[in-house]
């Protein structure tokens, strides 16, 4: 009887396991552009982590960048900030400097960006922010406070484009292997649920 137990349990784990993994993370963007208006975007990703620039890329906003010693910088976001050939236009003449800040949303405060949204890894749940004025450690003016599920609870989930259309680089190839083995999973526990089935009903004869 304990046997049973044991096996009927170990299929339903896997089950759950075939399930879950078929489910995409998410992460949440929060964009303020200077005239007051802010934009959300919930973007679904199939990978473990990707980088903030990924996300910002596969928010299917509007994006203009440049290259720069620490990776693409992120010069205008819809109609706000400058071209990419002139990056940096609104910090010349050693006035303030106006640029998009980088910020992340921890411990439900913002903090602005220590590193390049390149090299900084998003993952499931998190929360980026972008904002368009005054930009330095002390200066910046932080997005306004939007939790995760203040942003994925009320918009639809952002998928990436078809190839064709990606503003960034096709997704890792082991995403299609991952799929195809997490129905392989469902698959050997649906084999398991119909032989244990079969077996109890052979003893019952």
């Amino acid at each position: 009887m304990w046997k049973k137990f044991l096996l009927a349990m170990v299929l339903l784990a896997g089950l759950a396991a075939a399930v879950s993994a078929q489910e995409p993370n998410r992460a949440a963007l929060v964009v303020a552009l200077a005239d007051g208006q802010v934009l959300t975007r919930c973007v679904e990703f199939a990978e473990v982590e990707i980088s903030g620039y990924e996300l910002l890329s596969r928010s299917g906003l509007a994006l203009e960048t440049s290259a720069a010693a620490m990776g693409a910088a992120v010069c205008r976001i819809e109609a706000a900030g400058c071209p990419a050939n002139d990056c940096f236009c609104e910090c010349k003449g050693g006035g303030d400097c106006v640029y998009w800040s980088y910020w992340h949303l921890k411990e439900g405060r913002w903090q602005y960006a220590q590193s390049g949204a390149g090299l900084y890894q998003v993952q499931n749940g998190a929360v980026d922010g972008w904002t368009w004025g005054p930009g330095s450690v002390q200066a910046a003016i932080e997005p306004p406070l939007l939790t995760f599920d203040d942003v994925c609870a009320v918009s639809e989930s952002v998928t990436p484009p078809p190839s064709a259309e990606r503003p960034v680089s096709e997704p890792p190839a082991s995403q299609p292997a991952a799929q195809w083995g997490g129905i392989a999973v469902l698959a050997f526990v649906i084999l398991g649920l119909a032989g244990l089935f079969v077996t109890r009903r052979g003893k019952g004869t």
